[in-house]
This record gives structure tokens, sequence and C-alpha cells, in this order.
């Protein structure tokens, strides 16, 4: 739009398209500065009086003579003798006396440029007659420069015929006084001719009249009246005389400026506005074409940056105020700088690059908004309405007003879905903004908030309203933490980030739920906890140490140490499964070989007395996980333990800890077989389940409560791995734990350091 608009006004003011609209503000600011002309310019006219009294035109050269002499006896100042004399009379004495009447006086005769000139010449030059010429003050072109719509508003100081240069009869009258062009006038010379080139006529120097009399306006008498003396010599002593045709039908008349209607003005009276203009300094200079081009595209520019910048308004604004600036300095420059600088085509670029502009931007705008909505209506809709959104069809702004209603609609369903979500949460939750001020508040953190700060939480800042939350510090990592308040509520507190559709931090929500009743839950688990591994142990520790100081029948005493035995492994099993559970896993790196070679070294004993054949890992490298070392190690007892329990003596268990590089990543798999007794299929699916025993006659004389692989499993999915069994009666057991791999560093520890750590 810049570059079109820019280019298009260029051309516009260079090659003067609009012209005639400068031309109506020209006229405009000349009738407003007009002013009476000067007093020392006086104009003889031949007028229709003279030419009914002294006869047809042209008169005989003798009563110019009359009244040359009749000038002199007045004594003027200087005489512009606008009558073209250009013939030799027949004879050469009228010639000779009308020559000593011009020398009487300084009188200056015109010369006209006629183009083309006769018998095809370029141009042709009318001078007075040799006589006249050599008698007068000097000769000067009179030639009128025509605008395009036949009006007069310029003249051109010089005349350029071949080498010669002819001044204006004006500017020669004006130099018969001391006066002249304005002082910083610069004259230009014509531009070289191409050496092929005939000779021609260049017009340099324009000026702009300042017209300051209408038709009639300046002093004039009668030809006729000064011959017969009936002028008096005070009207015309020292003063700037300009003799030249008035009269109806002579046809030296031109539109000007000031001309209303169909009203012209004789050429001698223009003449006489021209010599007014050159006398005062007030020759308006037209800008040259550089200055122009830069006068015209500057406010065009200042409205394309304001474009970038401002708002719809704003640039309306902006336009307005660069266009009167436009105007109002355009008349300043012509009234008080005498320079014109022509406002029309600036003017006219404003009024169209203004609603192009808007055009285009709304353009665009409507572009957008119908693909933006488009878009949107094509998301997924997060509501279950069922009803699929059909595309609008029709004239485009009813296309963009169905977009727009089903994109309104769909947000207001949305907004309301989520506040009813919010509502419906039984925590007390939040919305916070950027900023930290509460959005959103549901029901529930009303009623928490009213109670601990005494105020409603919408519009509030949330670390005002939860300063009376005591917290409890948070382990690292942690995304939730812990808060008390004042009646003794205990809240967990989550902050999930809210994000823009860009990925840009928009907010927060903030969720208290309350876990008073959890928290008394917990500590009631943990007094059953201490009843179990203290006050039913203790118990059945002292039943075993009678029976052993005791003398009790062999009977009663294996039957009274089985039911100790027992109720001490499910009160251990229930520990250790509870403790699995809830406990925070202390992670470090954990050999798996090591674990495995402990648990192997803890049951020895066992499985020696049943003579069991016991095969451990032979890794060579350490395999890291990051776990518990505590509970890892007492998972592999407790599945070497029930190995050694079902199998019969002479068998054989394995044990093996390797790295399984066909999974992605590659995790570590221990697994512990046996070849002892299976179980069904159906059986080993169950196996993991709480109090779940082996069934069968066989397996009636088996010690254990049914939590050993409970635990198991708890604590392999809490390592974030994986357990799986597989069994078959009279084939054995096979279980296999899968964890993640701890990286590994880039150097393997020297052999003598694992070792030493298996030792």
């Amino acid at each position: 739009m810049a570059a079109l608009s820019s280019i298009v006004l260029l051309l516009a003011v260079l090659g003067g398209a609009a012209t005639r609209l400068d031309n109506l503000f020209y006229d405009a600011m000349t009738r407003l500065s007009a002013r009476p002309p000067s007093a020392d310019i006086v104009v003889v006219a031949i007028d229709n009086r003279s030419i009914a009294e002294i006869g047809r035109w042209p008169w005989p050269r003798s009563e110019h003579a009359t009244l040359l002499r009749r000038l002199a006896e007045a004594k003027p100042r200087a005489v512009a003798y606008d009558v073209l004399l250009v013939d030799p009379d027949r004879d050469p004495a009228v010639d000779a006396d009308l020559a000593a009447a011009v020398a009487l006086t300084p009188t200056l005769l015109p010369a006209s440029f006629d183009v083309p000139g006769r018998d095809g010449a370029p141009y042709e030059i009318a001078l007075p007659v040799r006589p006249l010429r050599a008698a007068a003050a000097g000769v000067g072109h009179v030639n009128v420069a025509f605008d395009a719509d036949g009006v007069v508003r310029r003249a051109f100081l010089s005349q350029h015929a071949g080498d010669q240069e002819w001044p204006h009869l004006m500017e020669l009258m004006a130099r018969q006084t001391g006066g002249g062009p304005s002082p910083t006038w610069r004259a230009a010379r014509p531009p070289a001719a191409a050496p092929d080139t005939p000779p021609g006529i260049v017009r340099t120097r324009p000026v702009m009249v300042a017209y300051g009399a209408r038709p009639g306006d300046i002093r004039t008498v009668s030809f006729v009246d000064l011959m017969r003396g009936e002028t008096p010599a005070e009207v015309l002593r020292d003063r700037l005389v300009l003799v030249g045709a008035t009269a109806d039908g002579l046809g030296d008349r031109y539109a000007t400026p000031l001309s209303g209607g169909e009203e012209v003005m004789p050429g001698v009276e223009m003449q006489a506005n021209l010599l007014d203009t050159l006398l005062s300094g007030r020759a308006v200079r037209p800008l040259d074409r550089t200055p122009l081009a830069l006068f015209a595209l500057a406010p065009l520019w200042v409205v394309l940056a304001g474009f970038l910048v401002l708002r719809p308004r704003a640039n309306l604004a902006l336009g307005l105020a660069v266009a009167a600036v436009v105007l109002i300095g355009s008349g300043l420059l012509l009234v008080f700088g005498r320079i014109w600088a022509p406002p029309a085509a600036t003017l006219v670029a404003l009024a169209l690059v203004l609603p192009l502009w808007s055009w285009r931007r709304l353009e665009a705008s409507s572009a957008f908004m119908t693909t933006e909505l488009r878009r949107f209506a094509a998301e997924p809709d997060v509501l279950p309405t069922g009803a699929a959104t059909a595309r609008p069809a029709g004239e485009v702004i009813a296309q963009q007003m169905d977009l727009m209603e089903a994109a309104l609609e769909q947000a207001r369903d949305l907004r309301r879905f989520l506040h009813d979500v919010i509502q419906g949460l039984p925590d007390a939750t939040v919305v916070l903004a950027a900023d930290g001020k509460v959005l959103v508040a549901n029901r529930a953190a009303e009623n928490l908030f009213a109670a601990i700060a005494g105020r409603a939480p919408v519009g509030e800042t949330l670390d005002h309203l939860a300063a009376a939350l005591t917290p409890q510090p948070a382990a690292d990592g942690e995304v939730e933490t812990e808060a008390t308040a004042p009646d003794g509520r205990t809240f967990v507190v989550r902050r999930t980030p809210l994000l823009t559709a860009r990925g840009g931090r928009a907010g927060e929500i903030v969720r208290y739920a309350d876990v008073t009743s959890l928290k008394a839950a917990g500590r009631q688990r943990e007094d059953i906890l201490q009843l179990l591994t203290h006050d039913m142990r203790s118990p059945q520790v002292s039943i075993l140490a009678l029976l052993d100081n005791h003398p009790v029948a062999p009977d009663l005493s294996t039957r009274l140490r089985g039911y100790a035995r027992r109720t001490l492994d499910l009160a251990d099993d229930f520990v250790h499964l509870s403790r699995a559970e809830t406990a925070s896993l202390t992670t470090e790196p954990v050999d798996m070989v090591e674990v495995a070679l402990d648990a192997l070294d803890d049951l020895w004993p066992q499985s020696q007395a049943k003579s069991l054949m016991v095969n451990g890992p032979d890794a060579d490298t350490p395999l890291l996980v990051a776990g518990d070392r505590g509970l890892l190690t007492r998972t592999l007892i407790n599945l070497l333990d029930n190995a050694i329990k079902y199998t019969e003596p002479g068998g054989r268990i394995t044990c093996d800890v390797r790295l399984d590089e066909s999974r992605s990543p590659p995790r570590v798999v221990c697994t512990i077989a046996d070849t002892g007794r299976g179980m069904p299929p159906e059986e080993a699916a169950q196996v993991f389940e709480r109090f779940r025993r082996a069934r069968g006659e066989a397996n009636r004389g088996v010690s254990g409560a049914g939590l050993g692989l409970a635990f198991v499993q708890t604590v392999v999915q809490r390592h974030g791995g994986a357990i799986t069994c597989e069994s078959r009666p009279g084939e054995g057991t096979r279980f296999e734990i899968v964890l993640p791999r701890l990286d590994q560093p880039d150097e393997p520890e020297p052999e003598s350091d694992s070792l030493a750590a298996l030792g």
C-alpha cells in the first residue's frame, strides 16, 4: 500500500493530474489575499470611446506620436507601450517622427513570439521596426502563458530564442524604478538542446502573478482624453504608464483568477498586475520538482506510518489533521512565503488511502476471523453435546455471523460447564490469575476462607487469604504440600499451572483437600501396627519361652509351638505389608546380584535342612536399580522361602539376575524358579491376593498367612516394576521380577570392589 500510493502520488504530482483542483485553491487564496494595486501604475486605455472618436484600428502612427508627446509633457517615470509596431510605415518620415516621440520618455516596446513561424520555421520573432527599436529604452516579450483551463496565472520572465534571451516587458519596466524580482530569485538558464534539434523557444523563471485588481480597478485614463489634453499632468507625473488596448473586439482579453463568470481582463491590465507583483515583491515562485515531490509525499508517509501503530479512530483523526496541515501549510506558504506548493494531489491521495487501507485492514481482519472461527469450530468439543456444528452457507457476512454465534454459544456452554465442574468439586478449589488473585472459587473454598480469613476469596490475593494456614515442610520434588488450619484441620495443597493455547502461563488451580480423617486413620493404622509388633508378639514369645523352660507333653508342646509361631508369622507379615504400602522409600543404587546373594545366604540353613540344590546368579557385573535395599532383600527372601517350603527334599531352586536388552529400554530381570509341587494356572493368577495360599492336601502342613506374596507385589510395583508367576502342578513354579535399570557409569567399577561388596 505504501509503495503503490507513493508511486501513484508522485506521478500525479509531477504529471499535473490534480492541476484543476490546485488552480481552484490558488484562485481562492488569490481572491482572499488580494490588495489594491499600486497608485504608481496608470493605464492609458485604447478604449471603446477612443476607437469611436479617433477611428478604426489600427490608427495612424501619428496618433501614437501625439500621445507620446503628451505623455512626455506630464513627465512619467517610464512608459510601456503595449502596442505591436512591427511593420514599417510607407513613409519613413512617419516612423522617424514616432521614434523621436519614443525617445522623449523612457519607453519600452513589446516583441511577440509566434510559434510556429512562417515558411516552416519553428518560431518567428516580431520586433518593433528598427527606428523605434533604436529609440526605445528596451524591448521585452509580452507572451502570455495559459494554464490548462485557459486562465492566466503565471508569467515567464525570460524567453530564450536560440542564444538570445528576451526579458519580459514588465521586468524591464520594474528595472526602470530600480525594482525587479525578489533578491533571492535564482535566474534559470535555458536547457542545452541536442545538436540535431532545431532551435526553439525556451521559457524560464516562472512567477505566479499576485493579482490585486479586478478588470477596471487599476487607475485608467482614456487615450483620447490624454490626446486632447483633458488629463491633468499630476495624474501621470512620475508614474509608471502602461498604454494598451481595452476596447471590445481587439482580442486582447484574458481570464484571470479574479475573473468572475464571463468577466475577462484586458491584456494591458494583466500586465499592470504583473508589474505590481514585481514591484511589491509578491511574486510567487512554484516549487521545483524535488521539493514539490517531498512536500507531497511527506504527509502521505506520516499517515502510512500511523497505520502501523494507531487504532482506526486515531488513524482517521491523524489523516484529517495531516490533510488540514497540508491545506493550511500550502495557503501560508502562498500568502506569506510567496511559494506555490500545490496541495490537491496530496489531499486526494490521503482521501483515497484512508478508505483503501481501512478496506484492506477490514478484509484481512475478516479473513482472519473467518479462518480462526472455522478452526475453533473444527476443534473437538469437550462438552458432550453430541451435535456436530454445521458448516454455514450463504452470504459471506452471514457465514461469519453464524460462525461467531456458534463460537460464542460454545464458549458460553464451556464457561458454564467449567463453572459447574469447579462448583461440584468436593475439595476447596480456587482459580488464580497470573498476578495471584482469585478469579473463581467454589462453595467449599468460600466456606474454608470464610472460616480462616473472614472474607470472600474472589478478588483477593491467595497469599493473604492463606496466611492463617501453617504450611508443613515438603520433601524435595513433591508437588503437594500440607497445611494446618487454626481449628486443627489438615489440608493437602496441590497447585496446577494453567497454560494458554500458546504455552504461556495464565494462572493456577489450587486445591485444598481436607485429609484430617485420613490423618486420623493413619494414626490408627500406626497404633494397630504398634499393637501387632509389640502387644501381640509379646505373649507369643512368652509362650515359646515357657515351653522351652517348663516340661510339657511333647504332643501338646508341638501344637502350642505351632500356634505361637503361626501367630508371630502372621503379625510379622501384616506389619511388613503395611509398611511396604505406606512407608516412604529410601532409594539408593542397589545391585540386584548382591541382593540375591544376600537372600540366598539368609536362607542357606533352611535349604540345607531339606537337601535342596540352590543355584545363585552368575552375573559378572553389577546390575543396578534405584530402590530400597531392605525391601528388595525382603522381597527375594519371601520368594526363596516359598520355593523352599513348596519344594520336596532333593529338589532344585534357581535364582538368576540378568539384563534383558531385548526390552526398550533394557530392564533388570530377577527370576526365582523351583522344581516343587506347582499349582494350576488359574490358582497362579490369584497368588498375589491377600491371604491366598496354595491349596491341596500336600500343602496343608506348610506354614504361612498368605501375605508374603502380596508384600512382594507391593514392593515391586512401588519400585516401578512388575512381577509374574508361572506354574503347573508337578512342574514347579517360576516368579519373574522386572525392574527399571539405573543408568550405569561410563566406566564399570573395578572387579575387586565388586567382590569386596559381595563379601
